[in-house]
């Protein structure tokens, strides 16, 4: 069974995208690099579309052409976001499935550690195991 539902997923990863995008240097990093994520997620199948304005989902996501693409299932996302994952193994054993730009792919990563920090609240917000 899934960890989250799609409504749950779009709400939760709503808000997490808007405050890291707003009140942590994930946002100025974001815009600065000029990069743009396509998170592909099955189990629950959404997809999540970031740049420095904020989310987009499903069809308006799937419209974007992004710079880097991670594509994974939901309970990898889960763990991800609570730091229970190597990132390197996830990427070799394609639990994550990574394209882009290599560089860029490694430039993402720790611009994502705001969104690490303040997951756990959400996950509590949601009512989701930690």
């Amino acid at each position: 069974m899934p960890i989250f539902t799609k409504e749950v997923a779009t709400e939760l990863f709503g808000e997490l995208w808007m405050k890291m995008i707003n009140e942590t240097e994930f946002g100025p990093k974001l815009k600065e690099s000029n990069m743009t994520i396509l998170f592909v997620v099955d189990e629950p199948d959404i997809t999540m579309f970031v740049d420095a304005n904020g989310p987009l989902f499903d069809d308006e996501a799937k419209a974007k052409v992004p710079t880097v693409s991670m594509k994974m299932n939901g309970d990898t996302v889960h763990k991800f976001w609570l730091k229970q994952i190597f990132i390197p193994k996830a990427l070799a054993t394609r639990q994550i499935r990574a394209k882009g730009p290599v560089g860029k792919v490694l430039q993402l990563l720790p611009l994502l550690k705001p969104g690490q920090a303040l997951y756990p609240e959400y996950c509590k917000k949601f009512n989701l195991p930690i």
